[in-house]
This record gives C-alpha cells, sequence and structure tokens, in this order.
C-alpha cells in the first residue's frame, strides 16, 4: 500500500505555511516568506519495518541547522478512530492507530481518516516558532476537504433550510461520507451497516454537527439507490429501503460501482442557489470525472 504521501500533505493537511513541497515520502515547508525557518513533516516509523504511527516534525534553520523534533501519534489524535471502531481494534490491538507500506495496493489509506486534530496540532507547534504565520494561499484553501473549513459547524441564525452556506457543508459531507462508505464496503460490511455512523463522526469528520449526521446518510442511501436505476421516492418512504436491500444481494465490485456513481453524481449536482432565487446560466465547462 502506497502512503500517498502527495495527496496527504498537499490536499489534506492545512498547513499555515509559504511553501511547501513533498519530496518522496517527506514534506518540507517554507514558513514565511521572510524566515529562515523551515518545517520538515516526515512520517515516524513504529518499531516494525514500514509502519508509521504518526507524524515527526522538524524546525530547520538555514544557519544553524535542526532547532527543534516534536512526535504526533496518529492514536493521540483519532486519525483512524473510525477505521479501527469499524474493524474492533483497541489499543493494544495489532494494527491500531498504524498505517502500513506493505502491500501494492492503489487504494489511499487516507480515505475517511480524520486529519483535523492533527493540523491543529501542527498548527499550535507552529506558533511556537512563528507567533503570526502567514495565511495559507488561495489555491490552498480551495482545495480544502469539507472536514477542514473554517466556518462555523452550526448553521447561523434561523431556518437551517435557508441557510445557504450550511446547507453547501451539507452537500458538501454528502460525497464525502459516499467514499467512507466505498471503503467500508472493503471490509466485508453489509451496504446498510457502512452507511451508518455519519452521526457519530459528524463533527469531526464532515464538519457538521451530529443532529445533522443522519441526513447525510439519508441522502447518501437516497443517492445510492438512484444510481441503480431504482425509485428513491421520498426518504420517509419504504422506496429506499427496498431498494437497499436489493443492492445489498448484488456482487461486491456492483455495490462499489453504484456507491461511486452516487459520490460523482452529488458532486456535479452542487446547490447553486436558494429557493426562490434565480439560477445564474452556467458557463460552458468540460465534462467533469472522479478519480479515486
Amino acid at each position: 500500500m502506497s502512503l500517498h504521501a502527495q495527496h496527504f500533505f498537499t490536499d489534506l493537511l492545512d498547513l499555515p505555511v509559504h511553501e511547501r513541497r513533498v519530496i518522496g515520502d517527506t514534506c518540507y515547508a517554507v514558513v514565511s516568506p521572510d524566515s529562515p525557518l523551515r518545517l520538515r513533516i516526515e512520517f515516524a516509523q513504529t518499531i516494525r519495518e514500514r509502519e508509521y504511527g504518526g507524524l515527526r516534525l522538524s524546525i530547520l534553520h538555514a544557519d544553524r541547522g535542526t532547532l527543534d523534533h516534536a512526535n504526533l501519534s496518529f492514536a493521540d489524535h483519532s486519525t483512524f478512530a473510525v477505521r479501527d471502531a469499524r474493524l474492533g481494534k483497541q489499543p493494544g490491538h495489532d494494527g491500531y492507530g498504524v498505517v502500513r507500506d506493505w502491500h501494492n495496493d492503489e487504494t489511499s489509506p487516507w480515505i475517511g481518516a480524520a486529519v483535523t486534530p492533527l493540523n491543529h496540532a501542527i498548527q499550535d507547534y507552529l506558533k511556537v516558532w512563528t507567533p503570526e504565520p502567514s495565511p495559507p494561499s488561495s489555491a490552498d484553501s480551495a482545495r480544502r476537504r469539507p472536514d477542514q473549513l473554517d466556518t462555523d459547524p452550526e448553521p447561523s441564525r434561523g431556518c437551517w433550510l435557508t441557510d445557504a452556506d450550511f446547507l453547501t457543508r451539507l452537500h458538501q459531507a454528502t460525497p464525502l461520507w459516499l467514499d467512507i462508505v466505498d471503503s467500508v464496503l472493503d471490509d466485508g460490511l453489509p451496504l446498510t451497516q457502512a452507511l451508518t455512523g455519519s452521526r457519530e463522526h459528524a463533527a469531526q469528520l464532515l464538519n457538521i454537527p451530529p443532529a445533522f449526521g443522519l441526513l447525510i446518510e439519508a441522502e447518501a442511501a437516497a443517492r445510492i439507490v438512484r444510481a441503480a436505476g431504482l425509485p428513491a421516492g421520498t426518504l420517509r418512504g419504504a422506496s429506499v429501503a427496498q431498494g437497499l436491500s436489493h443492492i445489498a444481494t448484488l456482487p461486491i465490485e456492483d455495490q462499489h460501482h453504484l456507491v461511486r456513481a452516487a459520490a460523482r453524481e452529488t458532486t456535479i449536482d452542487a446547490p447553486t442557489h436558494l429557493p426562490g432565487q434565480t439560477r445564474p446560466a452556467p458557463p460552458p465547462q468540460p465534462s467533469l470525472a472522479r478519480t479515486r
């Protein structure tokens, strides 16, 4: 399994730095344009070959060399809490809170990983050395995952159905949860069980209040049923349940295909207006494709 370091350091970690480069499995970052300090982040290996239990941070000075080290463990920052709970792993169990590079597998180990606590820890560490770090570039902000948004997780005052920003966040959470469902199916859980759980991890992974996690589960389920060409009806009707029961009898590869198709359609069908508002004419765009 590849560590997918480029994806992890560039797309997932929200580093308050001026510039970053990923070389091999190591990230090097320029803290600020006028600072001689550099940040190096590596995967911290356990006592086992090619098994990693966290991140090792180093502060480097252009003239004075290494100034400091810090270790951040995945277990202490709940990076794989969802994965390990799903697999029944607890502290002391083999594979708990670690990633391994043992097999040739193109599936990223970071799907469903909760990196927000790691982000906060890295930012706190940098504040010791740079009290006023430069903000991330607009390009980095555009690549942020939904669970890394800086917005308040609670909807604004008033009805959440008319809160455009909050509805956008709910919409962004659905394809992310479908990605997690897709990875959970690989562990042999039936589709109906794989869909549940967003209410427990909504705040940490999806940046929405736990009370709205059920909406994400219901929307994800309806999207999968519609991707199969089956009627979904209303979320409280019997059509979704009947559709899921049918899909659960299909071969696992067919289930994967439907989950990915649902995620792809959810990403394309982004909300652009509230009821009563005029939808602007979209500019011509090339066809979109979702990659994993």
